[in-house]
């Protein structure tokens, strides 16, 4: 018995088909072919353009269109479909269509063209549109998505904080985001096509071309206003798929607040490593020049001895002229130890009632130097002043009344800066024709201290930008462009207010305005010329005194010196403490601050433990107090304290008083 082979159908599929027809029986036939193929197929006629349009907002998957309809064309379908959904495939299918009008429909976007008496090419066209459609529609979304990750890519390049800066091989802009403009302050489309060379401050300092792996470095950089800016930048080459390098990608980070601030702490620290100096050397000096002073003090005092007992003589008063100018010689080197020791002080914490005078006469003197062949120097300090042994009433005196709360090595510092930059105004070789005039005058609530000069003066540009870090007029190379701007933030950290006013040719004046404060009672101060006899104190009776100072020649000056009226046993500092507390007793200690061994700090410490009437009888001898702990003792120490050098005949009168 022979089978029979049952044809069978082909798997059913889903089509859904919009035809552009205006006959019915047309879509029958091509309804028919659809399904042989085994199409299920979901469908809808139209024959305008109206409800094509209409109809095109439903999802379909195929367009069949007819060639020619009385109120519609195929070419209309096809532009209409073009413009409201080009994924769609369309194929006309037409009886009447020849050879030269389907190229001319496949030319105005129809994907094929089909006789109707050659429908067996019909199922075989719809299944390779729908791949090509399905590939299209693949290709568009990953165009699609590739356009929204170039996108999103975009905006997060130009949200970056960096600078991205590609380079050609001719080191040209071939792309900067929108950070990278801003540090230029230039749109991105004059950046493009602008050398690199073109926008540094010196094309020589960092060439961005690399022969090897990325690297970083620091650049100035100049922005379209021809201002300057600082920049970390890392580099890498660009190379292509055989490894040639073709370009250079920049990263470009604006450092330039972090570079002010490392030359903020440089600055500080070069000042902190200056002012340990100056307080060390200070110290060392000190030690010797008091030495010096009191035996010129007691050479001076037996000249005049001399002079009283055997009348004057030529040889005498020849020596008398040659002790005082020895002694004035090695006051002004004191002086100038003092004033060191002024600028030494390098903590702002460092803050009590100053004497703005005491402090503007120290800057004069460190800056008499850059003064002297520029200009005359004219005080003006507006106070009260008794007269000096010439008569003069401009020199500075203890308790000016311009007393303000600062730091005195800070305002020393902005006193000179201000000084030296009034100096360097005006050219060498004319002081008789020039003026530095330095005014302290009390306003009110405020103490005014102005430094005006007759140099050069300064344009409005530079005067708005004068207080800016790291801006100067100076050539490249000299100074850092801190000066003014530490000034400013050191002066507002007081509570005041720091200007200026200047014309071209016409100088300029800076003008410092602080918070006044009370007066202070005057402290005890040694007098600089030897009393007269009649204000000395006299003895009242013979004490006994310890010196502890790790310097002989200070304490042979001592003994010498304070040996004719009392007792003086020299100790170092442990045997001291041990003396007293083996039960020695003495009136009176007179101890240095800062000694190798153990300090008149610790020597303070053990007495007040084991002798508190010992400790309270110290009267400290310093030098210097050059670390932390020792000014932090000088200031809140309730012991009296005398400043090395000190005046012989005046610390002799303290004794005296202290021993009744």
């Amino acid at each position: 018995m022979s089978s029979v082979e049952v044809p069978r159908s082909p798997p059913s599929r889903t089509l859904r088909v919009l035809f552009v027809e205006d006959t019915e029986d047309d879509v029958l036939l091509l309804l028919r072919e659809l399904r042989r193929g085994g199409w299920q197929v979901s469908w809808r006629r139209v024959e305008r353009a109206d409800t094509m349009r209409e109809a095109l907002s439903e999802p379909w998957d195929f367009v069949l269109s007819d060639f020619s309809m009385p109120e519609f064309s195929a070419k209309e379908a096809v532009d209409l479909l073009t413009s409201l959904r080009p994924e769609l495939p369309i194929i006309i299918v037409s009886g009447t269509i020849g050879e030269e009008t389907a190229v001319a429909a496949l030319k105005g976007g129809a994907n094929d063209f089909i006789s109707k008496n050659q429908l067996a090419r019909l199922l075989p066209a719809i299944d390779r549109e729908l791949r090509e459609a399905r590939v299209r529609t693949e290709r568009r979304l990953a165009e699609a998505t590739l356009r929204e990750s170039e996108r999103t890519h975009r905006r997060i390049v130009d949200a970056a904080q960096e600078g991205i800066w590609v380079l050609d091989a001719d080191g040209r802009t071939t792309f900067a985001n929108r950070r990278m403009a801003e540090l230029f302050g230039r749109p991105v489309d004059e950046l493009l096509g602008t050398r690199h060379t073109d926008l540094l401050v010196n094309p020589a300092d960092a060439p961005l071309y690399l022969s090897g792996d990325a690297n970083t470095s620091v650049i100035a950089f100049r922005r379209h206003d021809d201002s300057e800016f600082w920049a970390s930048v890392s580099t890498s080459l660009i190379t292509d798929s055989q490894g040639t390098a073709n370009g250079v990608l920049a990263m470009v980070t604006d450092i330039t607040d972090l570079r002010k601030l490392q030359e903020q702490l440089m600055v500080s620290d070069r000042m902190a490593s200056v002012g340990i100096l100056a307080a060390g050397v200070a110290h060392e000096i000190n030690n010797p020049l008091t030495a010096v002073l009191a035996n010129l003090h007691a050479a001076l005092a037996d000249a005049a001895d001399l002079n009283d007992e055997n009348g004057p003589s030529e040889t005498l008063d020849a020596l008398t002229a040659g002790l005082r100018d020895a002694r004035e010689a090695a006051t002004r080197v004191r002086d100038i130890v003092r004033d060191l020791r002024i600028f030494s002080r390098t903590s702002d914490e460092d803050r009590r009632r100053v004497d703005i005078v005491a402090v503007l006469e120290s800057s004069l003197r460190m800056a008499w130097t850059e003064i002297r062949h520029r200009a005359r120097l004219v005080r003006d300090f507006q106070i009260e002043t008794p007269p000096d042994a010439n008569g003069r009433r401009d020199h500075a005196v203890e308790g000016s009344g311009l007393l303000v709360h600062a730091s005195e090595s800070r305002l020393g510092q902005v006193f000179l800066n201000l000084v030296i930059n009034a100096a360097q105004a005006i050219e060498e070789g004319q002081a008789e024709a020039n003026e530095i005039r330095v005014v302290a005058r009390r306003d009110g609530a405020s103490i005014v201290i102005e430094v005006n000069d007759t140099g050069i003066g300064m344009p409005p540009e530079i005067r708005r930008r004068l207080f800016t870090p790291f801006f100067t007029t100076k050539p490249r190379g000299v100074g850092t462009g801190l000066g003014l701007s530490i000034c400013h933030r050191i002066v507002t950290s007081f509570g005041g207010t720091i200007t200026v006013t200047s014309e071209p040719g016409r100088g300029s004046t800076f003008r410092v305005t602080l918070p006044a404060v009370e007066e202070l009672p005057a402290p005890f101060s040694p007098v600089e010329q030897v009393a007269p006899r009649d204000l000395r104190v006299p003895p009242t009776r013979r004490g006994r005194i310890a010196v502890v100072d790790d310097e002989a020649l200070v304490v042979a000056t001592l003994q010498r010196g304070l040996g004719h009226d009392h007792d003086v046993v020299a100790f170092s500092p442990r045997d001291l403490v041990a003396a007293i507390e083996a039960g020695q007793r003495f009136d009176l200690i007179l101890c240095d601050v800062m000694m190798p061994d153990m300090t008149g700090m610790d020597v303070h410490a053990a007495l007040t433990r084991s002798a508190p009437d010992h400790a309270a009888a110290m009267v400290f001898l310093t030098g210097g107090g050059f670390t932390p702990r020792a000014r932090e003792f000088l200031a809140t120490t309730t012991n009296t304290t005398i400043d090395k050098p000190f005046d012989l005949p005046s610390l002799r009168d303290l004794v005296n008083r202290r021993i009744q």
